[in-house]
């Protein structure tokens, strides 16, 4: 799974950002404001990878059991694929 290549992430005033670049822009245009965790799955979507790939990544990172993480990874996953980002 890999997310659209248009689209970069930015630090402003103390926020990240996700920012539509090219074709993305005109279809998803506004910033999206990421959290820390968001910014993490974000750049490892930006090379590729898979759920699993993901939901170990928050576990190592943030110390949280497999469920929850599975469950974060679902909604964050979920909310860009309204978009039509991924």
């Amino acid at each position: 799974m890999k997310i659209d290549n248009e689209l970069v992430i930015r630090h402003v005033a103390g926020e990240v950002l996700l920012i539509p670049t090219g074709k993305a822009a005109l279809d998803n245009p506004g910033i999206i404001t990421l959290t820390e965790s968001g910014e993490l799955l974000v750049q490892k979507l930006q090379v590729g990878c898979e759920f699993d790939d993901l939901v170990d990544c928050l576990m190592a990172e943030y110390e949280v059991e497999r469920e929850q993480a599975e469950q974060d990874v679902t909604k964050f996953l979920g909310k860009l694929k309204e978009r039509g980002l991924l």
